[in-house]
């Protein structure tokens, strides 16, 4: 479907007579409602005498435009009010979900996100990925997109060597079925802490990781026992947070491919035996020679090692297996990994190896992305699991829904409609706490930001659509018998920035998803709530001088709570009913 904005485009595109143009939604100190850059049009001219040639020639009868002015280096173009009110409100009203497009129609997107490890804690460090890719599954799904959300747990690796090797030592069967993730995480901690005074404990890890590689019986029994306690506790906080996934693939599901894998770059010459040396020249495994692909004439200064010295897999030998998976399964265009930013290098050197090695035996060879965002942090610093400096993310989610009800508690609701409401005001602060801001920062988290109620938060989202409803239910509103003239009524400058900024939503998704900042959403609903505000401060909804005024002003009420309700939804945050 093609909204009132991106027809405007297109008219400005037919008038200039050039399908290649930059159009900008011009910033709010600037009247215009569309504006055309001409530095890139004015080829040996002066940008802003050349914007004045093209206004006067520029004809508009029978376009969406009242007028067109030259501004220094720009044209700025002005909406016809009337008719492109109308076209935004015969938009709204000809399509369900507001925004929604078919541009992804006939392309498949594998989103990997979330990927906790199993028998370690899933603490609020793993917040980010997993809500930040679930917002992305959410907007490229409404886009027109197929999408697979992929766990990709960590399920695999030496750390299982590590944690196998301290219960064996160490672990107690029946405390860890009563606590597994805490009697783990003390199990995890305990052997780095033993293990620096006792290196031979490493090679003990290192002999329980190959055992597992071989099919090691009790290794596997062991392993599956970890894993499977682990997955109940990730389910719970999975549904705390409204979050799902396609499939769930763990590494270990690709541990019978690691061989064919390997083996192609071996026989390619592509990886070879060596002692690997970082970009200062010190060994990476001192005295061992591993299996590594060399990427200094790319640019790339560190090797990426794809196999250690005992034979073991390393996680790049099973990322490797996993693209291919991927692409023979599902053949996607793209695949986003939602990973934090202390992994760029990483992912560089992966993407370099699929490239030089896998991407000719693929016709339409998917593009590979890294999506990084920053840390979150604790005051004292980075979150450490070998340390045992962590926030338990369960702890976290329960304290905030706990708070809520605190504040509930001088409501007039029944305990039934305050537990719903605490958990959904509770768990949408803390997902819009970290929506909000660029992904690409660090976070330190604090309870008084998280949870701050006021402001450009969750909650004053959640209460501005509460809000309004409680207007339309008052008027006992139904949006199936509204005016079909609706637009010719909207007049007031308020009305109209309101309503103007309505039609940027499709937009504002498009965006959003390009650049794979669910922020640019977020504080586009905050906007949306704030105009709402002027809108409803300035300008009397049920007191207003006609009917056809009361009800064309409700229908702009019930535009602003929809777009609320389908942009918070997008960003994986519920809206109460009440408040």
């Amino acid at each position: 479907m093609r909204y009132a904005i991106e027809k405007a485009k297109e008219e400005i595109k037919k008038l200039l007579k050039n399908n290649s143009l930059e159009i900008e939604i011009p910033p709010e100190n600037i009247e215009a409602d569309l504006a055309v850059p001409v530095f890139k049009l004015a080829v040996k001219k002066n940008p802003n005498e050349f914007a004045q040639e093209l206004a006067k020639k520029i004809k508009l009868d029978g376009t969406l435009f009242s007028k067109v002015e030259p501004k220094s280096a720009y044209l700025n173009f002005y909406f016809n009010n009337e008719i492109v009110t109308q076209e935004i409100i015969d938009d709204f009203r000809s399509n369900k979900k507001y925004g929604s497009t078919d541009l992804g129609k006939g392309k498949t997107i594998v989103v990997d996100y979330s990927a906790p490890n199993i028998a370690k804690p899933f603490s609020i460090g793993h917040l980010r990925s997993t809500i930040i890719g679930q917002s992305l599954y959410n907007i490229y799904s409404y886009l027109g997109y197929k999408v697979i959300g992929d766990n990709h747990l960590g399920d695999w690796g030496t750390q299982f060597g590590k944690l196998i090797a301290a219960y064996k030592m160490w672990g107690n069967k029946e405390k860890i079925n009563k606590e597994p993730i805490k009697e783990l995480l003390e199990l995890y901690v305990k052997f780095h802490i033993e293990a620096e005074e006792d290196e031979s404990l490493n090679d003990e890890a290192r002999k329980w990781f190959k055992k597992l590689e071989t099919g090691d019986k009790e290794a596997l029994e062991i392993w599956q026992w970890f894993k499977d306690i682990s997955l109940n506790q990730f389910d719970t906080i999975y549904k705390l947070l409204d979050v799902k996934f396609d499939v769930i693939l763990g590494e270990s599901f690709y541990k019978n491919d690691l061989d064919r894998v390997v083996g192609r770059l071996e026989k390619e010459k592509i990886a070879k035996w060596e002692i690997a040396l970082d970009k200062d020249g010190e060994e990476i495994r001192s005295g061992e020679k591993v299996l590594l692909v060399n990427l200094e004439k790319f640019g790339i200064d560190t090797p990426l090692l794809i196999k250690k010295s005992d034979g073991t897999s390393l996680y790049a030998t099973r990322d490797l297996a996993t693209i291919l998976y991927r692409i023979k399964t599902w053949q996607p265009s793209s695949i986003l990994y939602i990973v934090g930013s202390e992994q760029k290098l990483y992912f560089q050197q992966l993407f370099k190896v699929f490239e030089i090695g896998y991407k000719n035996d693929h016709k339409t060879p998917p593009l590979l992305i890294h999506i990084p965002f920053g840390l979150i942090r604790l005051p004292e610093g980075k979150m450490s699991t070998r340390k045992g400096r962590v926030i338990f993310l369960e702890d976290v989610l329960n304290e905030a829904i706990k708070r809520v009800s605190d504040i509930l508690n001088e409501r007039s609701m029944n305990k039934k409609e305050k537990e719903e409401v605490a958990k959904i005001v509770g768990i949408g602060a803390i997902k819009y706490a970290d929506l909000s801001q660029n992904r690409i920062h660090d976070v330190v988290f604090d309870w008084k930001k998280i949870l701050n109620l006021k402001g450009n938060s969750g909650p004053y989202l959640q209460y501005q659509y509460v809000r309004i409803n409680s207007i339309l239910s008052k008027a006992k509103f139904n949006p199936s018998i509204s005016q079909s003239r609706t637009g010719r009524w909207l007049t007031k400058k308020e009305e109209i920035d309101l309503i103007k900024f309505i039609a940027r939503f499709p937009e504002i998704i498009k965006s959003a998803a390009s650049s794979y900042l669910p922020h640019i959403l977020a504080n586009y609903l905050f906007e949306l709530a704030e105009k709402f505000s002027q809108f409803y401060e300035e300008v009397s909804v049920l007191k207003a001088n006609s009917q056809q005024l009361i009800a064309s002003r409700l229908y702009l009420c019930y535009m602003t709570a929809q777009v609320l309700k389908q942009g918070l939804d997008l960003l994986g945050i519920k809206v109460p009913e009440k408040m």
